[in-house]
Parts: C-alpha cells; sequence; structure tokens
C-alpha cells in the first residue's frame, strides 16, 4: 500500500501554522500589493513558522521503567529467603 493513498489528520502544530498564515494573510492584504505577493507569502510562511515553533503537541509522555536490580541486589534477596542450616 502506497503512502499517498494513506489519509492522517494533520497534527495540532501544523493546524495551528496554516490558521497563524490565514489570520497573517488577512491581516497585512495592503502589505501585499506593496511588497509583491511571492516575497509576501515566502514571509508569511516563515513568520507563521516560527511562531507556531513554541507551542507544544499534546503528546502523552513516556513513563519510565524502574531500573533492573543489579546482581548484588538480587543475591541480598535471595540470601533473605534462603534458610540457613546448621
Amino acid at each position: 500500500m502506497s503512502k499517498k493513498n494513506l489519509t492522517t489528520e494533520k497534527s495540532a502544530k501544523k493546524t495551528l501554522r496554516t490558521q497563524i498564515e490565514n489570520t497573517l494573510f488577512s491581516t497585512f492584504e495592503d502589505l501585499k500589493s506593496k511588497v509583491g505577493e511571492k516575497k509576501f507569502s515566502r514571509h508569511v510562511k516563515k513568520a507563521s513558522k516560527i511562531l507556531a515553533a513554541g507551542a507544544k503537541d499534546a503528546k502523552p509522555k513516556k513513563v519510565k521503567k524502574a531500573a533492573k536490580p543489579t546482581k548484588a541486589a538480587k543475591a541480598e534477596k535471595a540470601a533473605e529467603h534462603t534458610l540457613v542450616k546448621k
């Protein structure tokens, strides 16, 4: 199965970036005619990328597993559980 056929949702960061781009385009329309469309869109893309970089995706944090006991600790535990015969 090719990757092109798969549909995936955009991450929260990409969605935020497109929202920022749309807002900047609508806010600075008068500047677009003065600077030029291509240059304006390039700068808006860069600005939205920088602004969205501060946002963090809501990912669940990984829980660290407890450290494995060392051989010495295992030996001590085994010694506690064994009966000593005299």
